[in-house]
Formats: C-alpha cells, sequence, structure tokens
C-alpha cells in the first residue's frame, strides 16, 4: 500500500478559499507594480491600483471569514471535537515544526535519541523445553479490540480500522500466523521496522535531539501479536512488581502516585509540635533520566525477565523482537535506515511492560527508612521523612548514590541538573535545603511540579490553583470563540465544550479539593468555572455564579471538588458498583447543592423560578438558550436591568408608570405582551405564574418549546424598543 504524501507546509486557513488566492496574487502584483514605477509618471495612479486591490484583498477575507465562522459554528452540532474545535485550540498547542528532512541534522538526531550499544548475548541463551500453549481465537480478537481505530498505522500503510476487519472476517489465518511465530520463537522482521516520528517538545532548539520526543510507528499486525505477548507476561509479572509504580498499570494512575507522596508530606509535618513532638520535615525531589526508554539495555531487560521466572517461550520471543530492529526515516536525499540496539519502542504495545519489569529493580533497592521511592513510567519522586535537616541530606545523598549505581547497570543516567526538591515543613519560617547530585548544587523550591500537580511547601496548592486557573482561562477564552451567545451549538454540545475547562481545573483536584475552602484560592478558580458556564447558558456576564451553575446544570466548583474526592477516596473500598458509586454520590452533591442553593443570597428571582436544583436538573427534555436564559435569570433587556448598570435612564416600564421593568412584569403582567401571553396560556390550557412556569416548561416538550419562543418574540421585541431608546438619546446628545 502506498505512503501517504506529507507536505512541507502549513495548512491552509479555513477562511482561504480560491477568490482570495486570486486577489492576492493581484495585491502583489499591483505592489510591486507601483514601486517599480515609484519614479514614472503613472506613480500615482499604480498606486491607487494597489490600494483598490489591496482594500478587495481585506474585504473579501473578512466576508470569508464571517461566512466560514458560521459554517463552523453549525458543523459542532454534528462534531464538537472536529474542524472548529481544532481552529480555536491549534494556537494553544507548540506549532507544528516544519518537517524535517536535512540528512545530517536527522541523524545527529537519530544517533543522540537511539544510542548504540553492545549486541545482545541473550539470543543464544538455551531455553528449557517446555509445552508452548497456542494462541486461541478469543485471546486473539480480544488483542483485536484493543487496537484503536484511529491510531496512526505503520510503514505497510494499513488502516488499524482495515486490519481489524480482516482479523474478525478470517480469524483462523492470523491465529496460524501468529501461533507459528510463537512455536518458532520469530517475531518476524517486517513487524520490527519501525517508522521514526519526531514529537517537538515545546520551543526548544530544532537542531538539539533534546528537543524532540521520539514515537515509533509499527505495523498493527505486529501490535496484536505485542498484545498477546503482553497479556501473557503482565499475568506472570504483575504480582511481583513493586507496589510503588504507577505506571502503565491496570487500576493505577497519576493521581495514585501524587496522592502518596501528599499523603506521605500530610503525615509528616501532622502532630502537636516540633521539638519534642512528632512533627517532621518531608523532602520530596524528583530525579530525570536522559533518554530513559531508549537507553535501557536489552540484556537488563532479558535478565529482569528470567528472574521474574517468565515462561521460557515467552522470553524467547521478546529476544527476538529485540534483535534486527530497524528505524526507518525520510531525508531530501531519499530514506534512510538506523540499526536499533537497546531500548524500548515508545509507540509500542510491548515496551512499557518491558520498560516496568527492568525499572523493578530501582524501586527494590535496599534504601534508608526514611526514604520511600514513586515512580510513575521513568518518573521517579524521592520522599524522605526525617526529624533533622541533617538526616534528610545523608538520606538523599545515599539514596542518589544507589540509584546512580543502579542505573550505571542498565545503561541509565541521571540528569543531574534537572533535579528539583521541595522541602515540606509547618514550622512558621520558611527553610530550605541545598542538596548535592554529582556535580551540581540544588535548591530546594517553594513548589515543584509532579505529574502535573504542584506541590508547595505549605501544602496549601496555592501555586497549583494559580497554575490551572491561569490555564484554564486561556482554554475557556479560545472554546468561548465557539459559544456565542446568539447561534452556535446547543447547550448539550456548549456543556460537551466546557468540560474542556473543567478538566484543565479539576485535574488531581482528589488531592487538593481542600484548598478550595480557601477563599483566596477559590478566587483563582471559581471565576473561570463561571465564565464557563455562561457560555453554556448563554448568559450574560452578570449573571452571579450560583445562578448560572443552576441554569446550564453544572455543579458548583466546590460541590464538584468535594464529589471527585469522595469518588477517588471510596475507589476500592466499598461493594457498590462504579456506577452505582458515582449515582450515589451525584445524589450527595446535589443535596449539598440544594442546601446552598436555599441560602444563597444571590439569585432569588432564579430560586423563585427553580427551588429544587433535582428536578431541574433530571428533566427529560428542553436545552436554555439566550432568550430562556434572560427570562430565567432576570438579567437581560430589562429596564430596570439596565439602569442597574447605567445603560437607560430610568427603570419604569413605559407602559405602566411607577412600575419596575423586570423579568416578573414583562413576562407575566405587562398589558404590552398581553396578546403573545394569552396566545402561549391557550397553548398550554393554564395561567403562568412564576411558580409555575418551570413545571409547565418540563410537563412536556411542546409547551418548552412554546414557552421559548413566548420568551424569544418578547425579548426581541424589547430589544428594538431599547435600540430605539438609545438612538433618541444619541440625537438628543447632538
Amino acid at each position: 500500500m502506498p505512503r501517504k504524501c506529507t507536505v512541507n507546509q502549513p495548512p491552509a486557513m479555513y477562511w482561504w478559499n480560491e477568490e482570495i488566492c486570486n486577489l492576492r496574487k493581484k495585491c502583489h502584483r499591483t505592489r510591486r507594480a507601483s514601486q517599480r514605477g515609484r519614479k514614472g509618471p503613472n506613480y500615482e495612479k499604480l498606486v491607487a491600483e494597489y490600494k483598490s486591490a489591496r482594500q478587495k484583498l481585506k474585504k473579501a477575507i473578512k466576508n470569508s471569514k464571517r461566512q466560514c465562522w458560521k459554517e463552523l459554528l453549525n458543523e459542532l452540532e454534528n462534531d464538537p471535537w472536529g474542524r472548529p474545535y481544532k481552529v480555536v485550540m491549534t494556537h494553544l498547542k507548540n506549532q507544528p515544526m516544519l518537517l524535517l528532512t536535512c540528512p545530517i541534522l536527522l541523524n545527529k538526531i537519530v544517533t543522540a535519541l537511539f544510542p548504540s550499544q553492545l549486541e545482545m548475548r541473550h539470543p543464544t541463551e538455551q531455553y528449557e523445553e517446555e509445552e508452548i500453549p497456542l494462541i486461541t481465537e478469543e485471546e486473539l480478537l480480544e488483542a483485536c479490540d484493543r487496537v484503536g481505530n484511529a491510531k496512526a498505522p505503520g510503514l505497510d500503510g494499513i488502516p488499524n480500522i482495515a486490519l481489524k476487519a480482516a482479523i474478525r472476517a478470517v480469524p483462523s489465518l492470523f491465529l496460524d500466523v501468529y501461533n507459528k511465530c510463537l512455536i518458532e520463537g520469530l517475531f518476524p522482521l517486517k513487524w520490527k521496522q519501525q517508522r521514526l516520528v519526531l514529537l517537538p517538545k515545546g520551543k526548544k532548539p530544532p537542531e538539539e535531539p533534546s528537543s524532540y520526543r521520539p514515537l515509533c510507528m509499527l505495523d498493527t499486525a505486529g501490535k496484536v501479536l505485542e498484545r498477546i505477548l503482553h497479556r501473557r507476561i503482565e499475568k506472570v509479572v504483575e504480582p511481583l512488581l513493586a507496589g510503588n509504580q504507577y505506571g502503565f498499570r491496570k487500576g493505577r494512575s497519576t493521581l495514585d502516585a501524587i496522592d502518596l507522596v501528599v499523603s506521605t508530606a500530610k503525615e509528616a509535618i501532622a502532630g502537636t509540635r516540633w521539638k519534642g513532638g512528632t512533627k517532621k520535615y518531608c523532602l520530596v525531589a524528583t530525579l530525570d533520566i536522559k533518554n530513559a526508554f531508549n537507553s535501557a539495555k536489552w540484556d537488563c531487560i532479558m535478565k529482569a525477565l528470567s528472574d521474574m521466572k517468565v515462561p521460557g517461550y515467552l522470553r524467547r520471543m521478546v529476544a527476538s523482537y529485540f534483535t534486527d530492529r530497524v528505524l526507518k526515516y525520510d531525508t531530501k536525499t531519499g530514506p534512510k535506515e538506523y540499526r536499533v540496539t537497546g531500548g524500548v519502542p515508545q509507540g509500542s504495545v510491548l515496551g512499557p511492560l518491558l520498560w516496568n519489569i527492568m525499572y523493578d529493580g530501582l524501586l527494590k533497592l535496599n534504601l534508608p527508612a526514611e526514604v520511600k521511592l514513586v515512580a510513575y513510567a521513568d518518573d521517579v519522586a524521592v520522599v524522605i521523612v526525617a526529624k533533622h535537616l541533617e538526616e534528610v541530606t545523608f538520606a538523599f545523598d545515599t539514596t542518589v548514590e544507589k540509584i546512580r549505581h543502579w542505573m550505571d547497570t542498565v545503561g541509565l543516567q541521571l540528569a543531574e541538573h534537572k533535579t528539583e526538591a521541595v522541602l515540606i515543613t509547618s514550622r512558621k519560617q520558611v527553610e530550605t535545603i541545598t542538596l548535592q547530585v554529582g556535580a551540581h548544587q540544588i535548591e530546594s523550591q517553594p513548589s515543584l511540579r509532579y505529574l502535573g500537580v504542584m506541590i508547595d511547601a505549605r501544602l496549601n496548592f496555592k501555586h497549583h490553583v494559580q497554575h490551572v486557573g491561569t490555564k484554564a482561562s486561556v482554554v475557556r477564552a479560545s472554546l468561548s470563540r465557539l459559544m456565542p451567545n446568539i447561534g452556535g451549538p446547543k447547550q448539550k454540545r456548549r456543556e460537551l465544550l466546557a468540560s474542556v475547562v473543567t478538566s484543565v481545573l479539576t485535574y488531581g483536584i482528589p488531592v487538593w479539593a481542600d484548598a478550595l475552602n480557601i477563599q483566596e484560592a477559590r478566587r483563582k478558580i471559581a471565576p473561570v468555572y463561571r465564565l464557563s458556564a455562561l457560555r453554556v447558558a448563554s448568559a450574560f456576564r452578570t449573571v452571579s455564579d450560583d445562578v448560572v451553575c443552576v441554569i446550564a446544570g453544572m455543579l458548583p466548583i466546590r460541590v464538584l471538588a468535594e464529589e471527585r474526592k469522595a469518588l477517588y477516596r471510596r475507589k476500592g473500598t466499598t461493594t457498590l458498583s462504579p456506577e452505582e458509586l458515582k449515582t450515589k454520590e451525584r445524589r450527595n452533591s446535589i443535596r449539598r447543592w440544594q442546601a446552598s442553593w436555599d441560602t444563597s443570597a444571590k439569585g432569588k428571582w432564579t430560586h423563585r423560578l427553580i427551588p429544587q436544583v433535582d428536578v431541574w436538573l433530571n428533566r427529560s427534555h428542553g436545552e436554555v438558550n439566550y432568550y430562556l436564559t434572560q427570562m430565567i435569570s432576570g438579567h437581560g433587556c430589562f429596564r430596570a436591568y439596565l439602569y442597574r448598570y447605567k445603560h437607560d435612564v430610568s427603570p419604569e416600564c413605559p407602559s405602566c408608570p411607577g412600575v419596575n421593568e423586570d423579568a416578573e412584569h414583562v413576562f407575566f403582567t405587562c398589558p404590552r405582551f398581553n396578546m403573545i401571553r394569552k396566545d402561549l396560556e391557550d397553548a398550554l390550557a393554564q395561567k403562568i405564574q412564576p411558580e409555575t412556569l418551570i413545571k409547565a416548561m418540563l410537563s412536556s416538550e411542546a409547551a418548552w418549546l412554546a414557552i421559548s419562543a413566548f420568551a424569544t418574540e418578547v425579548l426581541q421585541e424589547l430589544r428594538r424598543m431599547e435600540r430605539k431608546r438609545a438612538e433618541i438619546r444619541q440625537l438628543e446628545r447632538r
């Protein structure tokens, strides 16, 4: 199958079209003509032609942007994560570098990222004779199901979805091939050829190898065999792996590793007092390994497999998996090959498990009693709890020396200058500590980032709250372009888009949820969350957080934090299924939310309409929009509201002297709208009142749509009146 062609140029903007292309060419042509004719008799005419062409180009771009943006917003209803989402989120990511094609530079990068090592000795090992359990059809189909449809293919270019369909159609054909590989102990050469993809790391120099993360794209047929081997090896080694390794393991996550570090620190600084008490220091230091996954020695991995009593036929397959690996990449002078002699392929199925097996030796080192290692893949945190700083320093020095010695034996190397540390203490005076890592002195910092969470010296997560608040604010601002008040996606799609902001805000929140009990921390988080909810509800920016969360159906951030924390703490400690546990905790959250809503000083009008949060949340139909939200929130094109924010000269209704024109007056009593109000009441077969409005809306979808149409018609008329008043005021000023 021919490989897809890659073009060394950025993609066109969403608003680009043939007309703009031609106008741009004409603009460039007239500009060059005016520059060449600067001293000629027709210079002014040429300049005028250039300005005219430039003006037409600007106008065409503006019109195209407006039209194409409307089309993009219409696409959101069918695909919220499609082209519109990618357009607004692209600039938040690192700008993709142009395709590297220089053979000298690529050779430099490849040789640095895939260092050459001594030949592996294990392929010649004599494995004991044993019965080899053949691969069953159930195993094959299970491995096939684990392959993602959208994952990038290897050198063969076969889409995953096509290969999966072929396996399901004729599983016996694939079983014969895979079982033959297993019996002969051979991993086919074709499946050991890997296509190199270099992902840039941030805004680093493009000529430096450390600026890239190398991925190896492998043929999916080989990945299926890897998956089968992975399952069999994992079954043997999983009970033997160290409990403090949280990466690439079922039922474990970064959150577990972060929680272990934080809970250890909390326990250390808890207690009565320092002198003669139980309080201690806690040092958290993170170690960085140079080019970790690509530097591991294959001999060490094979020895670790042997030590864990992995069956011989599986070790023979792993040995074959390692030998004769070839890396392929394209340059401007043609395709190149590089022989790989070490490491585990990033992008493979088997690689992460083999890494854990080798890395297990580090986590089982005989270290001082004060020391605890916490690992997630190759990221290691050294956690030291001691009464005195001298003890902390001694334990750290001893630990680092043993770690460096172990790494020398497996071909790994510490990036000493990247070591970071924070000294956690509850003493009134903030203290620091200086550590020696090789030739580098490391000073403890006020905070460090561990697996995405900022851990600070006081464990109040002030730095983390500031960080996620800033990050989520940028994401929210970008996504807001997709959620205008009028037009754009409906509420359900808006909720999906807003969940991106929520996920940024709440990453790791079971660990740091208590930080939101501090008002200063809430002020960093709550405004971003409120602005996100405003886009979901299509609400005016003056609507309070209490009100907009109810209208949008989004749990308040503190309630959400408590729910996530409770779910995490109860995981594995209850007989309830995950879904039952989520349902139970959601009921508890709604009870807390209801209590807060009943006592809130904000949104009395909205509380009058929606006194019961659960009834509103559990409705079976209906989505709010720009006009319904104005009706429910009371913040809209009402004179009382406009006067409050100094956008009108009087709060009174023009038809009812002495009566303020607010939401209740407009929708329920104002004589200007008696006719359309009567039409609504006839359609509903009941008289509408504030206390019965929401009940009527929830009675049927037709009733919801009728009330929504009523709100739209009334508010559009109010808007027309407001514009007329504004025009009159403007004329009077003149």
